[in-house]
């Protein structure tokens, strides 16, 4: 038998393992030389951040100011988590300083869609928990502090009014349970800490800078008497006046548009009172004028659609035909004969006359709209059938089928034709044969 050891074949990891081994005990390695360039691929150099996190607060409120305009939402965002950590490593978790940070959190999760209420919500629920911490209250003389906690609970009263008007929202069949859950009974309570603070804000404050959060503030009771008021709140048209004159003073960039939402809004709200519903009118008139004055035809007609429907709801159809039928040529030249806008305000007319009972009124625009669907739907689309259901309907009307279906071409009304009696007879022997085979009367049958 041979002396020789049997040697096992090395495995895939084992050889790997060796080979690693080996090349790190070799024993020709090369020098370091502190001149030369680090050229290898997969190292990569970080910078050492010696700041203090003072300086790297200062430095980001510069970035912040200077980025404004240019930033977008995902950078803003990233540079207020970084504010709200380097603040709490400066002045810890209960400072002034540190719900200043999150109070700003939750104004910009406030400003995003209503997705992100639960996160607002959050964030200004951290910085109310520092304020009962630090104890603060509404007789201190302290401008920073009675600003902080005006702040604080006003943004807590917008995160639950909006969350209330999310519940409202009927068009949603799903809706998110964090919103759901956003408390809405302490609205009033938080309401009038509100007011207390800021009528310590007013002896503390210059008077421009206290009329723009006091113009917040009545922005945001306008809100909650539209959400959450369950009785008529007589001092809207007080709050309304206000606003218009705060609205002229501070925002000139969009003012018309500020002002035309503010009267569409009052609008809806005073109309649901049946003693003010005239009044409710009046605000949606000025939203159309104001839109007819100083905007575009498609927002002024978008306020007429919502006149209209402000009407319908109201049972005020005489109103409302008046409204639509004055919109309809300003739609069908801006949308287009073939639009959307133009088949549903027909729709509309035609189902409004008929609710009413002018059935010859009803029937020119159903036809209209009839035509519209067919081209534009097709023939068997459900609306398109509704509509003819309708259409079939009114024909059994005897006036409607003799004044209107008798006398219709291609869906074109026309006027009835012209009783003429100088009517020439052709002379030419076909013709003649022709008329004496017509007019001769056929034999009449004996009975057998």
């Amino acid at each position: 038998m041979s002396d020789k050891r049997k040697s096992r074949p090395f495995s895939a990891s084992r050889q790997r393992r060796l080979t690693k081994r080996s090349s790190s005990l070799d024993s020709t390695r090369t020098p370091f030389n502190p001149n030369s360039s680090i050229c290898a691929t997969n190292v990569i150099l970080v910078a050492i951040d010696l700041r203090t996190p003072k300086q790297k607060i200062e430095d980001l409120q510069k970035e912040i100011i200077e980025s404004k305009d240019e930033s977008t939402a995902e950078q803003y965002l990233n540079q207020l988590v970084l504010m709200q950590v380097y603040t709490n490593l400066e002045y810890g978790d209960n400072s002034i300083e540190n719900a200043r940070a999150y109070v700003n959190l939750s104004k910009f999760y406030l400003n995003r869609k209503s997705n992100f209420l639960p996160q607002a919500k959050f964030h200004a629920l951290n910085a109310r928990q520092i304020l009962e911490y630090l104890n603060i209250k509404p007789n201190d003389d302290n401008i920073l502090q009675n600003l902080l906690a005006y702040d604080i609970y006003l943004t807590l009263t917008k995160c639950s009014i909006n969350a209330k008007q999310y519940l409202l929202q009927r068009e949603l069949k799903i809706k998110n349970k964090h919103i759901l859950s956003i408390d809405k009974v302490h609205i009033n309570h938080d309401f009038n800490l509100i007011k207390k603070y800021l009528d310590k804000l007013k002896h503390l404050m210059k008077p421009m800078a206290y009329e723009q959060i006091h113009m917040e503030y009545l922005f945001v009771k306008f809100d909650k008497i539209l959400f959450d008021s369950k009785e008529f709140d007589e001092s809207i048209y007080e709050l309304i006046d206000q606003l218009v004159i705060y609205i002229e003073k501070f925002f000139s960039n969009d003012q018309i548009k500020r002002t035309i939402d503010l009267y569409l809004r009052s609008g809806s709200y005073l109309i649901k009172y049946d003693e003010n519903i005239q009044d409710g009118l009046k605000y949606y008139r000025k939203a159309i004028e104001l839109a007819n004055e100083q905007e575009k035809t498609k927002s002024s007609i978008k306020h007429k659609h919502q006149l209209a429907n402000a009407i319908l709801q109201r049972s005020i159809a005489k109103d409302a035909l008046n409204v639509l039928c004055e919109s309809l040529p300003d739609k069908i030249q801006l949308f287009g004969d073939f639009s959307e806008e133009v088949i549903q305000t027909e729709s509309r007319i035609g189902s409004i006359y008929l609710r009413e009972g002018e059935c010859l009124n009803a029937v020119e625009h159903l036809k209209t709209c009839l035509d519209l669907q067919e081209f534009v739907y097709g023939s068997n689309d459900s609306r398109t059938c509704e509509t003819r259901r309708l259409i079939e309907f009114l024909k059994k009307d005897p006036m409607v089928s003799r004044t209107f279906f008798a006398r219709t071409q291609d869906g074109i009304r026309q006027s009835r034709p012209v009783f003429r009696v100088t009517n020439k007879v052709s002379h030419k022997k076909e013709d003649l044969q022709l008329l004496q085979k017509v007019t001769k009367k056929p034999p009449i049958s004996s009975k057998t």
